[in-house]
């Protein structure tokens, strides 16, 4: 049989039947974190977060105008789909053509089908990493780009085949164009540059140590004329006159094709014309200029319109300077104390988080099993007994018997794409989400390993065996590593990687939108409560009336100024009293000296106040507690956030002429003061002129109207585009589903919002009935066997329904948060601290069931002198011997009768 038609019917094997598992597991629409963003802007071909990404914003374009699917996200989602498929096809090409290098002569078909089948386990184990198919499902630029990675790959290996062939070097100026254009979907294909200088080094030049490390300097070389010379350093050099400058590039670089023609030197020819192509790739950029200079448009992130701009953008300089090297701990924040509690010193550091916890347990995910998906967690065994893993590096050892050359080349990418990459990055601790998504070309060359590593039993077989022997046990072979590697690997990860019928993320952002009134002003906090909500506004039209202020965007000038000064959709601007200077003033320092005992205030107009109001004072008088402190000897230093004052000057600047939003996700000390004038409406809280009544058992003050219309109203249809009560809660009834811990978070607040609602109702006894409903509502909407429940939530809800009357819910949540509580306490008998400690929580459900004497084996492990301890006890005591109290009492007062 021809090899050939059996490497083209495996290949398109291995293609089709990583497509169809992607399409079956593929989120419907838009995912959380950047995927909002990314679609909203491919949608408005707007311009997303620095550096951006161009090329993705293009093609995805193209992508939300096929008519694949009805749901625009799922038609975006289908280019990390495909784009994820073709990168396993071409990790099995590269694969043979890996093996055919050092094995020229197949000598049987079944050399043929060895060689196909362990180069399809290799690709199909890398389709099927946790990493890799996470990132097939979203509309995030890691999808594509890891294609654009193999394709590099994939294009140098054809060239390696025809490099006596005349005209092949087109072959490596083709690989140029292709880091160009990678250049606008992420930096990291930048780092094929220096393997493709070692495949052209180990090709075209006889080895000996002095070439050899020739051959690395000028691979070095080649990088850094990519980057950063022309990343970073050319769009500098041209930026007092970009027009004159990029004709002068070009030109010069057309001059040096020209000589080196005339000279006939086809190397000079070769990196003038290379270099060429990778300008021209890298011309995406010229689309963000022009799309950032468009009045209203949506998302203009930075607002890069000059080429001023633009070099801040490139430069990420929004997000500040990092060291490259040293120090490895460079945050001192609050939040990042554990980085300098946990480690003694920055080499501890570099190599215990940023190396192994932040690269190798990434690799040990894939390969080995991952433990669980909450953050930081680490590697399991029993997933996949290590079979991949020790494939692998078998793989990597018999490359290097066979054929060193291309080892060291595909080592050297290993290790760039991964250890190097996790050390450039400099992550510090903690990080906000786990990272793997960056190592998706280590993983790639490490399943090409474990694809070497079965052909490599293969032939350490064939070596040891006789041929009647061969074939039976190479057969083995090739289903065990099948069903150890991919097979296993598809068991493993299905249920996690599965989003089929997940619709939580818009979901989410439509009922944060929904809580809104019209024209509303809503203030946020990151990432998954500001990018879905774009995305919605921008792609699906949904409630474009809300003007979203991010607040960590709204530390940078260009966001406020937009802000106040651009209508997209037509909507109405922020209102400020700042003027453009007095904003770029207030947040390049970022910060204001700040006075807490200052006494601030807010006109307020009589229309502000409803009709019934009793009382319509026309100032808002209060205090802002400071949000920065800093100790300076004996005295501290207090001040406000650049948002703050932001906040603060939006709140004057709108004269209570639209409604003010802050998300239930921003915490309270963003409320610059303000808290008791904030009233629970749904996923947002709204800003009222006046005190509001917040006594209730959780401290908030609920609208009861809204929050109803909000809650027990079901709108899991059709979503509406203009204002509408009624939340969406599509796939939290679907037992099949896996929701990780941001989901959770999310469902979390959910449940808490039926809570508040519940708890506010139970205030009036009259409303008992009503307050059961709620609870019912909530289990129907969200079942606790489609999300972990934390076990103080628990017990929360089994009090709520103690309260309403109904024992039986009690008894079914009280039962699992006593026995949580209680083996939380084994554990940790001293967890005292927290209001919902494992001890109140046993005791509260022990005195709802009238269990008095377990309640008083409990109390005396703590200690008894504690005043509540004793007030407790006696209370106890009191309810347990009620007729013994009765007669002390009575003898009590006798005695005081007869002294």
């Amino acid at each position: 049989m021809n090899f050939k038609l059996i490497n083209r019917i495996t290949g398109a094997i291995v293609f089709v039947f990583a497509s169809i598992i992607y399409i079956l597991t593929v989120q419907p629409t838009m995912s959380f974190w950047d995927c909002g963003e990314f679609l909203a802007c491919a949608y408005t071909m707007g311009v997303p977060h620095p550096p951006g990404a161009p090329l993705h914003v293009l093609v995805g374009r193209i992508f939300t105008l096929l008519p694949t699917a009805g749901d625009i996200g799922l038609r975006m989602n289908y280019l990390s789909v495909f784009s994820s498929a073709f990168s396993v096809l071409l990790l099995y090409l590269v694969s043979v053509k890996v093996i055919l290098n050092w094995k020229s002569k197949l000598d049987s078909t079944f050399d043929y089908i060895s060689l196909a089948a362990a180069s399809a386990i290799g690709a199909l184990s890398y389709a099927f990493c946790d990493s890799f198919w996470f990132n097939a499902m979203e509309a995030e630029v890691y999808g594509f780009g890891t294609f654009l990675i193999t394709l590099c790959i994939y294009t140098m290996m054809v060239w390696w085949e025809r490099a006596d062939e005349p005209g092949s070097d087109r072959l490596i100026v083709f690989f140029a164009f292709v880091v160009g254009l990678s250049l606008g979907i992420h930096l990291l294909v930048v780092q094929c540059v220096f393997i493709a200088g070692l495949m052209f080094y180990f090709r075209r030049y006889e080895y000996n140590r002095k070439s050899f490390l020739i051959a690395i300097g000028v691979s070095m070389a080649a990088f850094f004329v990519v980057y950063p010379i022309i990343v970073k350093k050319m769009p500098e050099a041209i930026s007092s006159f970009p027009v004159v400058g990029f004709v002068i590039i070009i030109g010069l670089l057309v001059t040096g094709i020209v000589y080196s023609i005339k000279t006939k030197s086809s190397t000079l020819n070769l990196i003038f014309v290379s270099i060429f192509f990778v300008i021209i790739g890298y011309s995406t950029y010229i689309s963000v200029l022009q799309r950032s200079s468009v009045s209203n448009i949506p998302l203009d992130n930075s607002n890069p319109d000059n080429m001023e701009r633009l070099l801040s953008y490139l430069n990420r300089e929004q997000y500040g300077e990092q060291p490259l090297l040293f120090p490895r701990r460079y945050l001192k924040d609050g939040m990042h104390d554990r980085t300098w509690k946990n480690y003694s010193s920055d080499m501890e550091f570099m190599w215990k988080y940023q190396i192994n916890h932040m690269f190798n347990r990434y690799l040990f995910w894939q390969y080995i099993g991952r433990a669980g998906y909450d953050q930081d967690e680490g590697v399991d065994f029993s997933k996949f007994y290590a079979i991949p893993f020790i494939l692998g590096l078998f793989g990597l050892f018999y490359h290097f018997r066979r054929d060193w050359k291309m080892a060291f080349v595909f080592l050297s990418m290993f290790i760039l794409l991964g250890v190097v990459t996790a050390l450039y990055q400099n992550q510090q601790d903690p990080q906000p989400r786990e990272r793997d998504y960056f190592y998706e070309g280590a993983f790639y060359v490490y399943s090409l390993w474990i694809g070497l590593g079965v052909f490599g039993i293969i032939e350490l077989l064939k070596e040891k065996l006789k041929a009647s022997s061969l074939i039976p046990a190479a057969s083995v072979v090739l289903l065990l590593a099948f069903v150890f590697v991919p097979a296993n690997m598809i068991r493993v990860n299905y249920k996690h990687q599965n989003r089929a019928g997940n619709f939580f993320p818009f979901d989410y952002a439509y009922n944060l939108l929904q809580s809104c009134a019209k024209d509303a002003v809503l203030f946020t906090n990151g990432d998954n409560d500001t990018f879905p909500l774009w995305c919605l506004q921008a792609v699906y039209g949904i409630r474009q009336d809300v003007t979203l202020v991010n607040l960590s965007l709204a530390q940078a000038d260009w966001y406020d100024i937009q802000l106040k000064n651009e209508k997209p959709y037509g909507s109405l601007p922020v209102p400020f009293t700042y003027t453009d200077d007095q904003i770029r003033k207030v947040t390049k320092q970022g910060y204001a000296l700040w006075d807490e005992n200052k006494l601030v205030s807010i006109d307020v107009p009589p229309s502000a106040y409803p009709d019934t109001a009793k009382s319509k004072p026309d100032k808002l008088v209060f205090k802002i507690p400071a949000t920065i402190r800093q100790k300076d000897g004996n005295q501290t230093i207090t001040a406000l956030k650049s948002s703050d004052l932001i906040i603060l000057d939006i709140i004057k600047g709108n004269k209570w002429e639209r409604p003010i939003y802050f998300s239930v996700t921003v915490t309270p000390d963003n409320y610059i003061g303000l808290n008791d004038y904030i009233i629970v409406e749904g996923m947002a809280q709204r800003l009222t002129p006046m005190k509001v009544n917040n006594s209730n058992i959780f401290g908030l003050a609920v609208d009861f109207d809204k929050m109803s219309k909000n809650l027990l109203i079901d709108r899991s249809v059709v979503p509406s585009k203009t204002p509408q009560h009624g939340f969406m809660f599509r796939s939290l009834d679907n037992k099949d589903l896996f929701f990780d811990q941001v989901h959770e978070r999310s469902i979390e607040m959910y449940r808490t919002l039926y809570l508040w609602l519940a708890g506010t109702m139970m205030e009036d006894s009259s409303k008992m009935e009503i307050a059961k409903n709620v609870l019912y509502k909530m289990e129907q909407n969200i079942p606790k066997e489609v999300t972990r429940l934390d076990y103080r939530q628990k017990y929360m809800i089994a009090m709520f329904f103690d309260r309403v009357g109904d024992k039986v819910k009690f008894n079914e949540y009280g039962t699992e948060a006593y026995n949580e509580a209680y083996s939380i306490r084994l554990s940790n008998k001293n967890n005292l601290s927290s209001y919902y400690n494992p001890y109140r929580i046993m005791l509260d459900i022990l005195e709802a069931r009238g269990d008095m004497k377990t309640s008083m084996d409990l109390l005396r492990e703590l200690n008894p002198n504690d005043p509540a301890v004793k007030q407790k006890m006696d209370a106890i005591n009191s309810r347990l011997n009620p007729v013994k109290i009765q007669e002390k009492t009575q003898d009590d007062k006798n005695q005081d009768k007869n002294p």
